[in-house]
């Protein structure tokens, strides 16, 4: 892919790598950092002029510098996929290895499986299921029950079971546990609606009684 189209799409951030296999020297490279035309964001990833140090191109450089097979998780996972309105200040990346300590980074070493595996808008991310319970876990409380309450409805149980089955947690447990309360809950509210309706109307003419 030439360099352009691969900034455009990565939100002006570029790994050494990266750059390198595409066409550019070791010392090109070093050229660009020194002479401060590309902006280091972490060790061997950059962000080059005409491009903002915005939400997109924090994620790209966290990911990029997270190193092959890494892939955005948690609340930022979430938030690339939609299901929430603002990036998180700590952007959240899974990896086969560990890393130091970077500001506005966490990284998690774990090893994830293609089925918990996706990519969205170009960017190696968790799949859905993992996404929602792992983010509402991180959110906590009311906002994390709210998210997997709108995720369930919108994406179904099956794809967010089979990702717990796969990534047990307690935390991940518990919410599915409240989930299912609240939706026997909400079914058995519904029956007593219907009952109370087929008291007052017809069962097939729908006239009152």
């Amino acid at each position: 892919m030439a360099l352009e189209l691969l900034l455009a799409r990565q939100a002006g951030v570029i790994s050494r790598e990266q750059a390198i296999r595409g066409g550019l020297s070791a010392a090109a490279v070093d050229r660009l950092v020194r002479t401060r035309r590309w902006r280091p964001l972490h060790p061997r990833v950059y962000l080059v002029p005409g491009f903002g140090a915005g939400d997109e191109a924090l994620a790209w450089a966290a990911v990029l510098w997270a190193g092959k097979g890494a892939v955005l998780s948690g609340t930022a996972a979430a938030w690339w996929h939609g299901l929430l309105g603002a990036a998180p200040r700590t952007i959240g990346v899974s990896a086969s290895a560990r890393r130091p300590a970077r500001t506005g980074v966490a990284v998690w070493p774990r090893q994830l499986g293609a089925a918990d595996r996706a990519e969205h808008r170009g960017l190696p991310v968790t799949a859905l299921g993992l996404t929602v319970l792992e983010a509402a876990a991180e959110l906590g409380g009311a906002a994390g029950e709210r998210l997997l309450h709108r995720a369930l409805h919108e994406i179904g149980w099956a794809e967010v079971l089979a990702a717990h089955r796969r990534n047990p947690t307690l935390a991940g447990r518990a919410l599915l546990a409240a989930a299912a309360g609240r939706a026997r809950d909400d079914h058995a509210r519904r029956g007593r609606d219907l009952h109370h309706l087929g008291a007052r109307f017809g069962p097939s003419t729908g006239e009152r009684r």
